[in-house]
């Protein structure tokens, strides 16, 4: 790791130690749901406060990573970043006019873009890593700090794309949130994506049917449940073709929408084959994929389009983000038919963030 001066070190130790403000949706909801300038200043200044504590914490916890990961060059380059953006934010004046919050949305907004490749980056990091050392080797550490690493990331990421979204106020939405969000909606556009991947890469895809509660709308925030119905309707369709590459007809890859007075509950459920017991642990780790790697590339930074699979990262960022806002991720598979992905989400918008 990479050195850092005794000045920005300090700076660093003290906002690393204070605790940060975990938020729920229903907050974030009626707080940006007002649309006033007032509103905007009072979240700039909250923001002001609360990122550096943020990046400061995942600054220091990269330092302190074990088995060598710190001194890849992958996590050299992340932990510059996290203090590039700590300092952007530290010495940024406190927004307190209509300007002021205007020009530090600008800031954050520059901000998210240079982050945007952190998890190709982490990802190639690890398979660095993985190609000095035997997985057993590793060890659950890795595993462990990958978890709350993109958890911190989740978050980060979310406060700063709802306080941008907060300038440009939408009928129904509060920032990123949609107190209308239709789960059948957010399906068909996750699955037009992921079959336009799969046809790329294989030449056909399976149908997508939705049945189930299919009227429902309850408040969320769509572009994290895309996130994480693509992952899940990608790995399914890639199963699919591959367990039938030698059939005429492609069995259907199934999604069920439940509506339950607590959670709003979606099932995937394909024929692709199935996963063997022994690999159900291994599928949440951050070091095992069913599918072949990637194509290896010279530089991290032209790793702008993700691979159908490869990385095996999908899943256990996808179940980050449904524990993000209260809800969860499991998988039941049968070998030599097929695996059923259930996805659980809060619908009562009453879970804080998940922090660590």
């Amino acid at each position: 790791m990479r050195p850092v001066a005794a000045n920005i070190s300090e700076e660093l130790d003290e906002y690393a130690s204070h605790n940060q403000t975990p938020l729920t949706i229903s907050q974030l909801y009626q707080f940006g749901a007002a649309k006033t300038t007032e509103t905007r200043l009072q979240a700039a200044r909250f923001l002001h406060r609360e990122l550096p504590v943020r990046l400061a914490r995942m600054a220091r916890e990269i330092e302190s990573l074990p088995f060598g990961l710190a001194d890849t060059n992958a996590c050299r380059d992340i932990h510059a970043l996290y203090i590039q953006s700590f300092l952007s934010i530290l010495h940024s004046p406190l927004p307190e006019t209509e300007a002021g919050e205007k020009e530090f949305t600008s800031l954050l907004d520059s901000i998210k873009n240079r982050h945007n490749h952190v998890v190709q980056t982490m990802a190639l990091g690890v398979l660095e890593l993985k190609g000095g050392a035997a997985e057993d080797r590793i060890g659950p550490e890795i595993g462990e700090f990958l978890d709350r690493f993109y958890m911190s990331r989740i978050g980060i990421r979310m406060l700063i794309g709802q306080h941008i979204a907060l300038r440009n106020p939408t009928e129904g939405w509060a920032g990123i949130i949609d107190s209308k969000t239709s789960p059948t909606r957010v399906i068909r556009t996750a699955a037009a994506d992921a079959e336009a991947l799969c046809r790329m890469n294989y030449g056909e895809a399976p149908r997508v049917d939705i049945r189930g509660r299919t009227d429902l709308n309850f408040t969320y925030i769509p572009s994290h449940m895309h996130h994480m119905l693509f992952e899940l309707i990608k790995n399914s369709l890639r199963a699919t073709v591959e367990t039938h590459a030698h059939t005429r007809d492609l069995p259907p890859v199934r999604i069920i929408i439940a509506d339950g007075n607590e959670d709003i509950a979606i099932k995937v459920e394909d024929e692709g084959g199935g996963i063997p017991r022994s690999g159900m642990e291994k599928v949440w780790t951050y070091l095992y994929t069913t599918a072949p790697p990637p194509e290896e590339r010279s530089s991290y930074s032209g790793l702008d389009i993700d691979p159908m699979a490869g990385h095996g990262y999908g899943l256990p960022i996808t179940r980050l983000y449904a524990r993000y806002f209260g809800g969860d991720l499991q998988l039941i598979s049968m070998e030599g038919y097929g695996t059923d992905a259930y996805l659980h989400l809060n619908r009562l918008g009453n879970h804080a963030e998940v922090l660590p």
